[in-house]
């Protein structure tokens, strides 16, 4: 079974689709568009496909994203109760955290809850580095991720999970487990060519699908992330 993400040139890559149900990070640095990339996955799924989606930020004041999609064409007021933007600025949920003495399984019952209240069926956590900031050791943060993934893999979600990188690197995760935990990895990378930068997405892994492996060209636009799943990324001298 498959979930398409109405990003055509993604679906294209992935013959299909996302794997159903399963946990995929959207790896990439500051400014790639994995945030645009990931609400047109949960906004495509309202209004195409009839999937209730939650999308939990740990980064960003959710009036402030509210306004950025609008620009992209996507009125997120306007999806109603399939939909549940939740979170804000990360100081704020550790503020919580501390306050409350909130543990690893207070703070994903928490998003399980969300999701179980509209029946959602697709999940975005934006971004997955500084979740996992929550807790003190990286034993804490990969009982958490693993735990939060077989929660929402449970609850049948499709769920993509955000991940920061270092800038001009073609790393795929922040603390160097992640990529291991999930199904999938899909990255993004912005490549300085000049005075400008290239940019380019692959399907890095992808359990259960046959998928395209070659990196292709996209742009972010007026309408949000557009693929090109046909056309190589850089001139053949230069790959």
């Amino acid at each position: 079974m498959r979930t398409n993400t109405g990003i055509e040139g993604l679906d294209a890559m992935l013959n299909g689709g996302l794997p159903r149900g399963r946990i995929i990070l959207i790896s990439g640095s500051t400014g790639t568009g994995k945030t645009t990339l990931s609400m047109q996955f949960i906004y495509n799924g309202i209004k195409q496909f009839n999937e209730p989606g939650v999308y939990m930020t740990f980064e960003q004041d959710k009036e402030k994203i509210k306004a950025d999609m609008s620009n992209f064409g996507m009125d997120l007021d306007g999806l109603g109760d399939k939909f549940r933007l939740v979170g804000g600025p990360i100081a704020t949920v550790y503020k919580y955290k501390r306050k409350t003495k909130a543990g690893v399984e207070d703070i994903i019952s928490e998003i399980t809850e969300i999701v179980k209240e509209i029946g959602a069926k697709r999940v975005v956590l934006d971004p997955i580095n500084l979740f996992l900031m929550l807790f003190d050791n990286e034993d804490e943060r990969r009982v958490a991720l693993a735990t939060l993934s077989e929660n929402l893999t449970s609850l049948g979600c499709t769920t993509l999970l955000i991940c920061e990188v270092k800038e001009q690197t073609m790393d795929i995760s922040r603390y160097g487990f992640e990529e291991f935990v999930v199904d999938g990895v899909i990255a993004l990378y912005s490549i300085k060519q000049g005075q400008s930068f290239l940019q380019g997405i692959t399907v890095r892994k992808m359990r259960g699908v046959k998928h395209h492996r070659e990196i292709r060209p996209y742009e972010i636009t007026d309408q949000g992330i557009v693929i090109y799943p046909t056309q190589p990324w850089l001139p053949e001298d230069e790959e």
